[in-house]
């Protein structure tokens, strides 16, 4: 996170800045605000006095220049206003956005948002800065930043708030918190698992579960059906063995639900299920026959036949 900010802070001062060789300069002040979403500290603004070429146009290609990972893409000139577009790929970070400003002869002033991943931590980082002339001489080939103020409990701050974050993740990120069921998501498993470093104990968790519970294997099961990640595959999970120790758990609680994965088991509890209701129908129709009260009539007169001998 605060490699990202310095860098977004150092491209913005790096707009009108000249590659190749020495230029006459002018000095202006650049003021920068930006925002990072989870951040539990806002990060205070920063104004720097830089040196830049007099008369300068921004040029966006030249924000990057000193971060490979970086590409800049889809630069428009309409009149004042220049836009561009960036994407970082590489060095634990996956990002895009894009950037516009708006610039005139004494004062520029624009905005930059970039969104993706950085470290396995979901970024979501807003910019915005002007700048105005000062117009003191000064020399482009020396550092660009001449003198700057807001930046000095800067570090301080994102220590902070990195420590922070790291013990949120780090609390985020502990298995026995979970189900095992829970712990079937891409915060332990994928490219862009938040949790990567804890894959090995939530596959400890779910392999020991999936051979016990049928929940956790039907779990399994759909995850990896409706997936492009295998946890079984991630997990080293025997699927085979896994289908025989749940088959052998079919009841009259389950057996539809595991009828693909069992279907001779669920086939005899069906089966058993509907041979007891059978026999209890059969055993209701012989109650109701036997407590019919018009066979109990003719009973009774056949008995008083016999007695009276008529």
């Amino acid at each position: 996170m605060q490699r990202l900010s310095c860098l977004l802070i150092t491209s913005l001062v790096a707009l009108y800045v000249p590659l190749a060789h020495a230029a006459a300069g002018e000095t202006w002040e650049v003021t920068s605000k930006t925002e990072m979403a989870g951040m539990p500290y806002a990060m205070p603004e920063t104004t720097m006095t830089v040196c830049q070429p007099k008369g300068g146009a921004p040029d966006p290609q030249q924000m990057m220049q000193d971060d490979s990972n970086c590409k800049v893409t889809d630069v428009k000139h309409s009149g004042s206003k220049t836009t561009w577009k960036v994407r970082c790929d590489g060095n634990g970070q996956k990002m895009s956005g894009g950037g516009e400003i708006t610039h005139s002869k004494n004062s520029y002033q624009g905005s930059m948002h970039m969104s993706g991943t950085a470290d396995g931590e979901k970024v979501d980082m807003n910019a915005s800065y002007h700048g105005k002339r000062i117009g003191q001489t000064c020399d482009t080939s020396a550092p660009v930043v001449v003198s700057g103020k807001g930046m000095e409990n800067m570090n301080d701050m994102m220590g902070m708030a990195k420590a922070q974050m790291a013990a949120g993740m780090a609390e985020q990120c502990e298995v026995g918190r979970y189900e095992a069921e829970q712990l079937m998501t891409n915060t332990f498993f994928g490219p862009d698992a938040m949790c990567a470093k804890n894959q090995k104990y939530a596959c400890k968790v779910i392999n020991k579960e999936v051979m016990k519970k049928t929940e956790v294997y039907l779990a399994l099961v759909k995850h990896d059906d409706t997936s492009d990640i295998s946890i079984a595959q991630a997990c080293k999970i025997d699927m085979k063995a896994a289908t025989k120790a749940i088959c052998k758990k079919v009841d009259d609680s389950n057996y539809q639900e595991l009828e693909e994965a069992c279907p001779t088991e669920s086939a005899k509890v069906a089966a058993t299920m509907e041979s007891g209701r059978s026999y209890t129908s059969t055993s209701r129709s012989s109650s109701m026959i036997t407590d019919n009260p018009v066979g109990d009539a003719i009973d009774g007169a056949k008995k008083l036949k016999g007695l009276f001998g008529f």
